[in-house]
């Protein structure tokens, strides 16, 4: 797959405000994000601003460095959810609640499953019910994990089908005891809730399943900005920067659709701006046409990295098993294909990028925020040596090389 393209990534052009139709509902004068410092959440805040111009956003998150738009409509909140009155603060003001907050990383879920489960269910019961209370409308990011290990048709006789469906496919996660379905079992019982208090108590909301989004400042780098395993294309880039081996999980072999994330957050902001159509549905929000291997993403990336970093080895792929690299207890889905008629249908949305296309400007993003760090540690461990032996010169001056903040 070649990396290069004359039309790599840029951020997209989101249109303007779309003028309101005769009987049209007020748009939104103020929105709460919550999880507004993640990898998504820095996206999407400044396509709120950007098109629903009178209105405020209040971002909330416990880290928001990855939130890098400043604005007199914007006002941060450092805080957990749970933080005692911030849930009814915020439902009493927001006449939109966008949940993105979620404990998503596939190392947790077999190794943490009770974390997982309280951060993606239980902690979220009360946000849900304040909404209801209210009459906010709350848009909830689920996952395309509830679909589970393959898409099976949920109507009449059980048979595969090639793509996951909102209202057609079962949802099929595997047993109790392979605990890496322990996010997805949390995520589609929070569904349930949610389409319950829609259904029986009056709550406005949305559900949306992304899937496979990808894009610039996605996750962390171990050891830099966070501790563990992050998702596979950090780790790849991680992999890539430092040296290591690309590490591929049962060979690589799984299918994933990949979305670029302003194209997945323009998605979102059409949500908002569709009440009407979009209130008590499920979307999912991915692009079929980029389904491709694990193995196939991990070329893709080297190659893109190689023709940004000539001087840099040539990277190694690695095949480990699922139990060597997550531990017991992990399972997976072979193939996430979306269908996005729906989405399409309702929003006008089409997604184009291509994987190439995508991942010059992602490449980019990681060599430019890591690669400095990355580089000025390898370079401090090897002059420590040289610095300590006996005999070496005193260093006037010498502070070490920090490197950054770790």
């Amino acid at each position: 797959m070649s990396p290069a393209s004359s039309r790599a990534a840029r951020p997209l052009r989101l249109a303007g405000v779309s003028r309101p139709r005769p009987g049209a509902p007020a748009a939104p004068r103020r929105f709460a994000v919550l999880g507004a410092g993640g990898f998504i959440g820095s996206h999407l805040v400044p396509a709120l601003l950007a098109r629903f111009p009178d209105a405020t956003v209040d971002a909330v998150d416990v880290n928001l460095d990855k939130l890098e738009v400043r604005a007199a409509r914007l006002e941060r909140i450092h805080a957990r959810l749970d933080t005692p009155g911030l849930v009814d603060d915020l439902t009493r003001r927001a006449d939109v609640v966008v949940s993105l907050t979620a404990l998503c990383n596939p190392a947790l879920y077999n190794t943490r499953p009770l974390e997982v489960i309280d951060a993606n269910y239980t902690e979220l019961i009360p946000l849900v019910k304040a909404c209801t209370a209210r009459r906010r409308w709350l848009v909830h990011l689920s996952t395309c994990e509830v679909y589970g290990r393959t898409a099976v048709s949920g109507h009449g006789r059980v048979r595969p089908t090639e793509r996951m469906s909102e209202d057609g496919t079962a949802l099929c996660l595997g047993p109790v005891h392979k605990e890496r379905w322990s996010y997805a079992a949390a995520k589609q019982l929070l569904e349930r809730v949610i389409w319950a208090e829609g259904q029986h108590a009056g709550l406005p909301f949305t559900l949306v399943r992304p899937f496979n989004v990808i894009g610039p400042r996605m996750d962390f780098v171990p050891g830099i900005d966070g501790e563990g395993i992050p998702r596979v294309l950090a780790s790849f880039m991680h992999a890539l920067m430092t040296g290591g081996d690309l590490l591929l999980v049962d060979g690589g072999a799984q299918r994933r659709s990949f979305v670029y994330v302003d194209e997945f957050v323009d998605a979102l902001v059409r949500i908002v701006e569709r009440p009407r159509a979009c209130q008590g549905q499920i979307l999912n929000l991915g692009n079929p046409r980029n389904d491709l291997t694990i193995r196939a993403l991990a070329r893709a990336l080297a190659e893109v990295y190689r023709s940004r970093r000539p001087d840099r080895p040539a990277a190694r792929l690695r095949r480990v098993s699922a139990r060597e690299y997550y531990g017991a207890g992990y399972d997976d889905s072979v193939v996430r294909i979306p269908s996005i008629a729906k989405a399409t249908r309702l929003l006008g949305w089409r997604p184009r990028l291509s994987v190439p296309e995508m991942l010059p400007a992602i490449v980019d993003d990681y060599v430019a925020r890591y690669q400095p760090i990355i580089e000025a540690r390898l370079e401090a461990r090897l002059e420590a040596p040289l610095r300590d032996a006996p005999g070496a010169p005193a260093r006037l001056g010498a502070t070490g090389t920090g490197g950054g903040a770790a």
